[in-house]
């Protein structure tokens, strides 16, 4: 490969490089709005440990990306074959895991909603147990948030006796209204179908940025393979 041509997959890799380190740097950042927004509704439920991992997997994918784009960028800058072979491998075998994760995503879509429905189900009937606030929680944003109240509809909640969040006028609590208090609208359509719709549709930007991402690693991988063989080449030369 003449010297031109050898710059120009070297200026290429840098520029893909910075790229996918910003791409780590933009997972670290979700991840970490995922785990403080929604960390301790993820965590709810029997197995809703598994599911509140997900934004420590996505932190810890991009702080590999972001280490694995520095290398490259070092790499491709310096021109050191070592050091873009490494890049070459650590990223071929983020793209194998990446196509695996997904692949277990997709066959345990279900369980996402057999979890949910789990989770409403027994934060309603947990709702006015103070050794449980984390049921009274999960319910007063889900229900402030999508408009809607219990798992199906307004009508699952039962009166507690003395409790200043049920309204007993519609038998429902405070938050299935539109002001937050019993003297606002009902909200009467269940919370289940808008949770899910809410995951199905984060689940759908996830999937989106993780194709990008990974058709930004194969174009890595193929610039990595030629200023490799550039690299070598000039080796040979010398």
């Amino acid at each position: 490969m003449d010297e031109s041509g050898s710059k120009c997959i070297k200026y290429l890799m840098f520029i893909f490089n910075f790229i996918f380190w910003l791409s780590g740097l933009a997972l670290i950042i979700i991840g970490s709005i995922i785990k403080a927004k929604y960390g301790d509704y993820l965590s709810y439920g029997e197995d809703g440990s598994k599911f509140a991992s997900v934004s420590v997997f996505i932190i810890i994918v991009g702080v590999i990306i972001f280490v694995i784009g520095f290398l490259g960028c070092c790499g491709s800058i310096r021109e050191n074959y070592c050091m873009v072979t490494t890049f070459a491998i650590l990223l071929g075998i983020i793209f194998i895991l990446e196509i695996v994760a997904g692949a277990l995503g997709f066959a345990y879509r279900k369980k996402v909603e057999d979890h949910i429905s789990k989770s409403l189900d027994d934060a309603v009937s947990k709702y006015f147990n103070e050794d449980q606030p984390g049921a009274k929680e999960l319910l007063d944003w889900a229900q402030q948030e999508f408009d809607c109240c219990g798992r199906n509809n307004s009508t699952e909640y039962k009166n507690p006796g003395g409790n200043s969040t049920f309204c007993a006028a519609n038998g429902a609590v405070a938050s299935c209204y539109s002001d937050n208090t019993c003297d606002g609208t009902l909200y009467t359509k269940g919370c289940e179908a808008s949770f899910v719709d809410f995951v199905k549709h984060n689940l759908a930007v996830i999937g989106a940025v993780a194709i990008g991402v990974a058709f930004i690693q194969l174009l890595g991988i193929i610039f990595a393979c030629c200023l490799m063989k550039s690299i070598k080449d000039g080796y040979e030369v010398v």
